[in-house]
């Protein structure tokens, strides 16, 4: 087991002597196969931040089905959406796969509110102009036309991708869940056509963006599930009731509207949404996040990661049967 700490700190060094002044490292709790390191340093008598990002040292074979996007296609991303003009931090340095600290990067700390529950709960952020939820499609726009033609090994996943994936995972635990059940009825008949595939961030929802109470949206984070597919996907994630954070009547991350947050984003990119497309994405995501629970428990149970995050989201999966119930009856209009 290598010294992380020293690791970094003796790779820093020698690409800048400014890092000899780093006094802290330390690794963020949370995330499933990526690690999150703050690293802090002194810059003239001024402390600085930046982040540094690795895969999970953990993941294990049965954890890791489906491996994790290559940190090198992650990065090359986000360097395309930051020329791009897309709020996202700017990498600083790549790390070879053959480093000892593996395939890795380094970028530039933003600072500002994460935690989706104080986003909800800010009472600057729900008077801002144009309110979070404009903005948020406004940026998705832009995120879905970033140019990705001459990006290498791009995942590609559609709907019906993305739910054989998640029902072989969910067949796979041997469980007889009848709101699951049906729901995969319903989303196998129900199965949208894929026009003009874009880049998909894949992961797009409140707890991943970065917001000043006083400007809005600074950074969009967490890129590790972009792929290529359909646009309609992001645009469901977001107005999942999991990323709500209570806010029930205020579907897109529970700081918006879904008016507000379509037509920035039909604004922005130039593209027409398909309600019966949104639906389902909002039904597969709610299904995909409940199996995820599943999936957190199963770690915690096996002795993979015996953390109290693990533990505490896998009892939420309950949670998606009753939204899962509302959808396909239209009580959560999405609309």
């Amino acid at each position: 087991m290598i010294d992380i700490k020293n690791k970094i700190k003796e790779y820093l060094t020698k690409k800048d002597t400014k890092f000899n002044s780093i006094f802290e490292i330390n690794k963020m709790s949370g995330g499933s196969s990526n690690e999150i390191w703050i690293i802090k340093y002194l810059d003239n008598n001024t402390e600085n931040k930046i982040v540094f990002r690795r895969h999970y040292s953990r993941i294990s074979e049965k954890e890791n089905l489906y491996p994790p996007l290559s940190l090198s296609i992650e990065s090359e991303v986000m360097a395309v959406a930051y020329k791009q003009k897309i709020p996202v931090p700017k990498i600083i340095y790549n790390v070879d796969k053959d480093h000892e600290l593996g395939e890795s990067f380094f970028m530039e700390f933003i600072d500002g509110i994460t935690l989706g529950n104080k986003i909800v709960e800010n009472r600057s952020v729900k008077l801002l102009k144009p309110n979070l939820a404009s903005q948020c499609g406004e940026i998705l726009g832009k995120i879905h036309s970033i140019p990705y033609q001459n990006i290498k090994d791009l995942n590609t996943s559609t709907g019906i991708d993305e739910m054989r994936k998640y029902k072989n995972i969910y067949q796979d635990y041997s469980l007889n869940i009848p709101v699951f059940n049906l729901s995969f009825k319903w989303l196998e008949k129900n199965i949208p056509p894929v026009t003009n595939k874009c880049l998909v961030h894949g992961d797009y929802r409140n707890g991943n963006i970065v917001v000043s109470s006083s400007i809005g949206i600074k950074s969009i984070l967490d890129w590790e599930l972009l792929h290529l597919g359909d646009r309609h996907e992001d645009l469901a994630w977001i107005c999942v009731n999991s990323w709500r954070f209570g806010k029930i009547k205020l579907p897109v991350g529970g700081f918006g509207l879904r008016n507000d947050f379509y037509n920035a984003y039909e604004q922005s990119s130039k593209k027409k949404l398909n309600k019966e497309s949104l639906k389902f994405w909002e039904i597969l995501g709610t299904l995909k996040w409940g199996i995820m629970c599943l999936k957190m428990y199963d770690a915690y149970k096996s002795g993979y990661d015996r953390s109290v995050d693990r533990a505490a989201i896998g009892r939420r999966s309950s949670e998606t049967e009753i939204d899962l119930l509302r959808l396909i009856d239209n009580e959560d209009r999405y609309e």
